[in-house]
C-alpha cells in the first residue's frame, strides 16, 4: 500500500524520497502500522520518540502508533513537539 507523508519544520534533517516541499510517498506492506512507516523512515536516533505523528489530520500519541494500522492512501504527517512559554 502507498502512504504519503509530510514533514513539517524537519530542516536540516531531509531523508530520501521527500521532495523540497517534505512530502514524499511510501510503500508499505499491508497490515503495516503508523510505527512500521516512522521505522521505515530512518530517522535519527530518538527523533521518532520527540516527533509528533497524525494521521489524516488526527493525532496519534507516540505511545499508540503501533496499534494504529495503515490503510492506502493515507496521509502521515511528522512535525516536532512545539514547546513555549
Amino acid at each position: 500500500m502507498k502512504v504519503t507523508v509530510k514533514l513539517i519544520a524537519m530542516d536540516p534533517f531531509s531523508p530520501p524520497g521527500f521532495d523540497s516541499n517534505g512530502i514524499g510517498t511510501f510503500t508499505l506492506a499491508d497490515g503495516a502500522s503508523l510505527e512500521d512507516l516512522i521505522t521505515q523512515l530512518k530517522l535519527p536516533d530518538g527523533i521518532g520518540e520527540a516527533y509528533m505523528t497524525m494521521l489524516n489530520e488526527d493525532a496519534v500519541p507516540i505511545s499508540g502508533r503501533a496499534e494504529v494500522p495503515l490503510s492506502e492512501g493515507d496521509e502521515v504527517t511528522v512535525f516536532p513537539a512545539i514547546k513555549g512559554g
